[in-house]
């Protein structure tokens, strides 16, 4: 025993001598890498001033040329103008010419004298003679304007008559025709003001309020009513025998999902009544929210969300007082749906395809806030400001909508150029699965078609969540009072917040229910709400060395456990790299 104690005292030594070591290598290595950015630094700065100062020497090189060839051109004119001289001076040449400009002067004179009595007559006998015909060409311009607006009236009495004509003929059958197209229009006015008043503003929702199951299925085709509807199972058998009823739910094609994503689904439903689908395309988002509904025996509203979508008018549709009729879109009869008897203990989803198309926290503004309220009850969409008439029976107040416990909205993402990225509001109400493309198949088990009650799945859940509760608490404490938390808080200014806590509480105990680990379930909300791009990582200010620390911080949290976070490692991994290839 002593030698056992010696040997793990002189293991800790070593262990914390290469602790030591560690810590001293990585300060090496950041000087090291500091010393060479710093050469790297001086050797830039030094071929920037050799360069600008050769630059100024070839400026003044190129100046003196210039000069040079310059001086050059004026000596070889010099040279020119003193050949021209013959020999004579400068002087001899200034006077030579200035005798013959006075010479000039002196004819200029003489000529000008000799004709300027001459042509001072001539001048005024033109002058008067222009004069004269000046002023009978203005009197012949007013005649001719004075004739020219007398003709202008003349025509414009003529053809204005004749359009006043025209156009009191034109009148009169025109008048005639409105009159009896007025007393026309009157009465359909009328017709259909009564014919609106006495029928229901929500057509779709009243008939619903009177319908049977035998109604649904012979008219709107709803099979899943006719399926036999039984309880969910234990949850990690439900999770295998969902996998296989999701891989043949959709007729002519099979639909491979790991059993992995069906756990994270699971454990998402319990979690939040929000999901986000996202991916490259063709890994089956769209496909999987069809392809559940129709596994548990319920209904999926697909609705193609569209780019210019600004308010929830948009989605449930919007209400005519002229017609008295509310134009219900599929959104609004699918949540209508989901609270009568045939399907208000059946699943359903509203499917919003390419749901980032347009901005969620615009159209889907007032259901993000009636989301976090505790209270089911409380979960209301107005629909207008004041009650409607004849109003369908399952509206409170006769103009509010419920949002009711049994629809999850399920919204499909890509991300490109046509798309907008979803604010931190949307992330953090939502449970976010990232489905890869994956070619595995699996052998698929044939099932019966069969219906899953909702009230059974809502109890699978939470006997889940009392279960497992204790084991979570510990996992959460041990998370949050590690060093994980302390480098979130210090470097990216971030904490747990209580909604992350209190959604963690329903989905990590329900993924190990399903058949996971808690571990995983961990690492998945990790890597979906707190390192996903925009909060650790695809952060301009976070360095290398931030994102490091955040690893060592990781693998110090998951010590002992029995998976790695391989999610958020991966995210990490990746944003790193980026940075260092200066992205």
């Amino acid at each position: 025993m002593e030698r056992e104690a010696e040997i793990a005292n002189k293991e800790r030594s070593l262990q914390q001598q290469q602790r030591r070591l560690d810590a001293e290598w990585k300060e090496l290595e950041r000087e090291r890498v500091q010393i060479r950015e710093d050469s790297l630094r001086e050797a830039s700065q030094e071929i920037a001033r050799l360069t600008d100062a050769r630059l100024r020497a070839e400026a003044r090189l190129e100046k003196v040329y210039r000069d040079w060839t310059l001086t050059e051109q004026k000596l070889e004119q010099y040279q020119e103008f003193s050949e021209a001289l013959a020999g004579r001076s400068a002087r001899e040449i200034l006077d030579e010419l200035a005798a013959q400009k006075r010479r000039v002067t002196q004819l200029e004179n003489q000529i000008a004298n000799s004709q300027d009595d001459q042509l001072q007559f001539e001048n005024e006998a033109l002058r008067k003679l222009r004069d004269e015909q000046k002023a009978q060409l203005d009197e012949v311009h007013l005649d001719l304007a004075d004739a020219k607006a007398q003709l202008h009236r003349l025509r414009l009495g003529v053809s204005d008559k004749e359009n006043l004509e025209r156009e009191k003929r034109a009148l009169e059958k025109n008048n005639q025709i409105l009159s009896a197209r007025l007393n026309d229009l009157g009465k359909t006015v009328d017709d259909l003001t009564q014919s609106q008043q006495s029928e229901k503003p929500f057509p779709q929702m009243a008939w619903m309020d009177s319908a049977s199951t035998a109604d649904w299925i012979k008219d709107r085709k709803a099979k899943e009513l006719s399926l036999p509807e039984q309880d969910v199972p234990d949850l990690k058998k439900f999770s295998v025998e969902l996998q296989h009823r999701i891989a043949q739910a959709e007729e002519g094609a099979m639909l491979h999902f790991r059993l992995e994503d069906i756990q994270l689904l699971i454990a998402g439903l319990a979690m939040s009544q929000l999901h986000i689908f996202q991916g490259i395309s063709g890994t089956g988002k769209t496909s999987l929210a069809k392809a559940f509904a129709k596994a548990v025996g319920g209904h999926c509203t697909d609705i193609a969300v569209q780019a210019g979508w600004r308010d929830r008018d948009d989605l449930l549709g919007h209400y005519n007082a002229f017609e008295k009729r509310f134009y219900e879109r599929d959104c609004l009869q699918g949540l209508y749906r989901a609270q009568t008897a045939a399907y208000k203990d059946r699943c359903n989803i509203i499917l919003l395809d390419e749901m980032n198309l347009s901005r969620p926290e615009q159209y889907f503004a007032e259901f993000l806030s009636a989301l976090e309220k505790n209270d089911p009850i409380d979960r209301l969409i107005s629909l207008s400001e004041s009650q409607l008439p004849n109003a369908p029976a399952l509206l409170v107040e006769g103009r509010r909508i419920r949002v009711p416990h049994n629809v999850w909205f399920v919204g499909t993402a890509n991300h490109d150029e046509t798309t907008n990225e979803f604010a931190d509001k949307t992330y953090d109400r939502a449970h976010v699965m990232t489905l890869p493309r994956h070619e595995a198949g699996f052998k698929v088990e044939p099932k019966p078609k069969a219906s899953f009650s909702y009230g059974s799945l809502m109890e699978r859940f939470d006997a889940a969540v009392t279960q497992n509760a204790d084991e979570v608490s510990e996992l959460l404490a041990e998370l949050t009072t590690g060093p994980l938390t302390s480098i979130l808080q210090d470097r990216f200014d971030l904490g747990w917040g209580n909604r992350l806590e209190r959604q963690a509480m329903r989905f990590v105990p329900v993924y190990m229910a399903a058949g996971g680990r808690k571990e995983d379930a961990l690492d998945h909300l990790l890597a979906s709400r707190v390192f996903r791009r925009g909060k650790v990582t695809g952060r301009y200010d976070a360095t290398i060395d931030d994102l490091a620390a955040i690893e060592q911080a990781l693998t110090t949290v998951w010590k002992g456990w029995k998976s790695e976070p391989r999610r958020s490692i991966a995210l990490l991994a990746e944003d790193r790299r980026r940075k260092e290839r200066g992205a």
